[in-house]
């Protein structure tokens, strides 16, 4: 990674960070079990989420990539930062990420969730490889580059904080 993509990478790991623990600030462990409806997530089930796609994209970008031919077209790129963490676009989660009441309480998810993302940032902090010349598939998305795939990894997080603000002001939370 150059600096301006690696500081690029690492200023969003820290903002979708800072954007999901603020999204479920001042929130009691039974606020954040409520649902707003049968079909939606809590806000302990977007955090258990958030948290277990952490680990699986992490472990993804650690041991799938392969290289590939260099990708100079940032189109894609530009695409993912405008609407990774938007929410007019929904996705169905895969089933290994889907929340199943891991948790105890909204501190357990949000710890692991955090320590999921500082080994993130520290691994995109000593990363020497050039992302765009690895490829490897998204779950959702499908194939992406390196540095795609670390955009998506980065932004995630800020798309389920945006989640945890509807799901507030829908139960009177907000």
């Amino acid at each position: 990674m150059d600096a301006p993509d690696r500081n690029q990478v690492l200023q969003l790991l820290a903002e979708s960070r800072e954007a999901l623990v603020a999204s479920t600030a001042g929130l009691s462990d039974e606020q954040a079990k409520i649902r707003p409806a049968p079909d939606r997530w809590s806000v302990l089930d977007c955090v258990e989420h958030v948290a277990f796609v952490e680990d699986a994209l992490f472990t993804r970008i650690t041991t799938q990539m392969v290289p590939a031919a260099p990708d100079a077209d940032r189109t894609r790129e530009e695409l993912i930062l405008r609407v990774a963490g938007a929410r007019e676009r929904r996705f169905n989660a895969p089933e290994q990420v889907q929340p199943k009441g891991r948790f105890a309480d909204l501190a357990s998810a949000l710890q692991h969730f955090k320590r999921s993302r500082a080994r993130s940032i520290a691994y995109f902090q000593q990363c020497d490889l050039d992302l765009r010349a690895h490829s490897l598939l998204h779950p959702v998305v499908g194939p992406t580059n390196g540095q795609e795939f670390a955009l998506i990894l980065a932004l995630h997080p800020a798309r389920h904080a945006a989640q945890i603000r509807e799901v507030r002001s829908a139960l009177g939370f907000a």
